[in-house]
């Protein structure tokens, strides 16, 4: 008798347990984003992880746009195993030679998606042998993160016609903060569309403010610079915070992360409103 009590008491505790733990599963560890370098960035979301944009070249491998320092102009300040550990898929806004490289696609192997516009479909294939791509036509679902893919000029005028398509990614599940990931894309009309859709709680910006002689002279930056930045902060929705990337790396980049934050605060705009990273730093989505 005293064998069946101590048996019920058991299976009593342990449905008790059970009930516990499907009343109150337990919590999705917050998003966070990691600056590997450059427009390189690590996104734990949702409990997906996601890589946008790798670039593993080694420092000075490839040519230099402005004819002075080979790019990247920076070394990578961690092992290229550990920018990949735990990644389930990646993201590319579009294929130029800072956004995705060789020793990336060496890396990925075929065994990682790769999420790209439908102006790459052939892109990828062709040049790294990658057979693994998915266009992201409107969206794509990974894991519990819904992906919108958006459009953007990648400059003005001429600049824009030159450089081609480029996209961004709005990231989306329940419980998190919406991270919008703009891309090379300047502050105009769409990605202002883009934000009053979407309201994001967060957005990557790449603002090194790069520059292409002679046709910069004329139309300006490919991205944004440190002027579009304080625009730009000045017509978000107070919510909205920016982590700045897409600087000290690439030659052609003028604006640096000190000129950057030196124009923020003559603005008076709050260091925290707009978050500038340093290689292999993260910040957590709060």
């Amino acid at each position: 008798m005293r064998k069946i009590v101590l048996f019920m008491l058991t299976a009593m505790a342990c449905a008790s347990c059970n009930r516990t733990a499907q009343d109150n599963p337990a919590p999705t560890p917050q998003a966070s984003v990691r600056l590997i370098r450059n427009a390189t960035v690590k996104i734990d979301y949702a409990g997906t992880t996601l890589l946008v944009d790798p670039v593993f070249s080694a420092k000075g491998e490839f040519m230099s746009v402005l004819g002075v320092n080979k790019n990247p102009t920076v070394h990578l300040t961690m092992p290229i195993e550990e920018i990949m550990h735990g990644v389930d898929a990646v993201l590319a806004t579009h294929s130029h030679f800072d956004h995705f490289d060789k020793p990336a696609a060496e890396a990925l192997a075929d065994t990682l998606p790769l999420y790209i516009q439908p102006a790459d479909s052939v892109f990828f294939r062709n040049e790294y042998g990658l057979t693994r791509t998915e266009i992201v036509d409107e969206r794509a679902e990974i894991g519990n993160v819904t992906i919108h893919r958006t459009g953007g000029s990648h400059g003005r005028g001429i600049v824009a016609e030159r450089m081609g398509a480029v996209s961004g990614f709005v990231l989306q599940a329940e419980g998190q903060p919406t991270l919008y990931v703009m891309g090379d894309c300047i502050w105009d009309e769409t990605t202002q569309a883009v934000v009053a859709q979407f309201q994001p709680d967060w957005v990557i910006a790449n603002t090194g403010g790069a520059i292409v002689p002679p046709i910069s002279v004329v139309d300006g930056t490919l991205i944004m610079n440190e002027r579009d930045v304080v625009a730009m902060i000045n017509e978000l929705p107070a919510s909205c915070r920016m982590i700045a990337v897409h600087m000290d790396a690439i030659d052609h980049c003028q604006t640096t992360r000190h000129i950057l934050r030196n124009e923020l605060r003559h603005a008076g705009i709050d260091d925290q409103r707009v978050l500038i990273p340093l290689d292999g730093e993260t910040i957590a989505l709060k």
